[in-house]
């Protein structure tokens, strides 16, 4: 049983997350421009980006069973809806 908002995530082709919620709604999040920062470069490389998985407060993605690089879940927010959030 997941303990946060986010119940499952899936890493499709060309850098595109889709984020389902325990709500029932969903996001889908071209993180591609985000390649270009020290922080999420290394999820250019698809091997990678492909790993994506979710405890259920925050995305995360591997290299070596290491975590590599995380986003929460108000981050996906921020993402999604700007400043607004």
């Amino acid at each position: 049983m997941r303990a946060g908002p986010i119940l499952s995530v899936k890493s499709q082709e060309d850098g595109i997350l889709q984020v389902d919620f325990c709500t029932g709604n969903s996001v889908t999040l071209d993180m591609r421009p985000r390649f270009f920062c020290y922080r999420f470069g290394v999820l250019s490389n698809p091997d990678i980006f492909s790993t994506a998985n979710t405890d259920g407060n925050f995305v995360r993605w591997y290299k070596n069973n290491m975590v590599v690089a995380e986003l929460g879940f108000d981050e996906i927010m921020k993402m999604v809806l700007g400043e607004a959030y």
